[in-house]
């Protein structure tokens, strides 16, 4: 079984030692059933919002109520990462579950924010610092059982790709919705080891 990757200037999905830097299916699953060592419902929906939309921490932390489109299911969130004149001007939406949509209203009164005067501009989702959003994500990590490298908030950015590309999503839709620049980022996603190769092999034995 090999655990090379391809990586475009220095991303890769396994550490230099091979260590592997993205939860598999069944971590994403424990993590989901983790949540709820969170009791506080405003830090879990954080966590929540970093596990269906593979965004950054920083990204998820700069959201407020206007940036969250509850028709339509779909989140909007300012890619952090851009330069150049794309910096701070570039925006991706992203769909969301409906069932976590709900929480997400009910949990932080997004119909009130977003009926003031500002549109709800100014009514930030999570109003902690990002150290603080790395323990929230550790913390459900580590009672999932998932350390390492890949228990992180990076881990979980991984995995919303390498889990996209498992279900066969275009890889020019992976690109958009992870805010990637140029498709050769996306492309890590697409060479998967360990048990993520297994489920792609079970479709030939089956």
């Amino acid at each position: 079984m090999s655990y090379s990757s391809p990586s475009f200037k220095g991303m890769s999905l396994f550490t230099h030692k091979g260590e592997r830097k993205y939860l598999t299916s069944l971590e994403r699953e424990r993590f989901l059933k983790a949540l709820p060592i969170l009791t506080d419902l405003k830090e879990r929906s954080f966590c929540e919002m970093i596990f269906w939309t593979g965004c950054r921490p920083s990204e998820a932390l700069a959201l407020t109520a206007l940036n969250i489109d509850i028709a339509e299911y779909m989140v909007i969130i300012r890619s952090l990462k851009k330069r150049g004149r794309m910096k701070g001007q570039h925006f991706r939406p992203l769909p969301l579950p409906e069932h976590y949509m709900h929480r997400l209203d009910k949990t932080h009164a997004l119909r009130k924010a977003q009926a003031q005067p500002d549109g709800g501009e100014s009514a930030r989702l999570w109003n902690f610092s990002r150290t603080k959003g790395w323990k929230l994500v550790k913390t459900v990590m580590s009672a999932a059982g998932i350390n390492g490298a890949k228990g992180c908030g990076r881990g979980l950015r991984h995995a919303y790709g390498v889990n996209a590309a498992l279900k066969k999503v275009p890889e020019t839709r992976i690109k958009k919705w992870l805010g990637h620049e140029s498709l050769a980022t996306t492309e890590i996603y697409l060479d998967i080891a360990g048990a993520e190769d297994r489920l792609i092999a079970e479709r030939m034995w089956n």
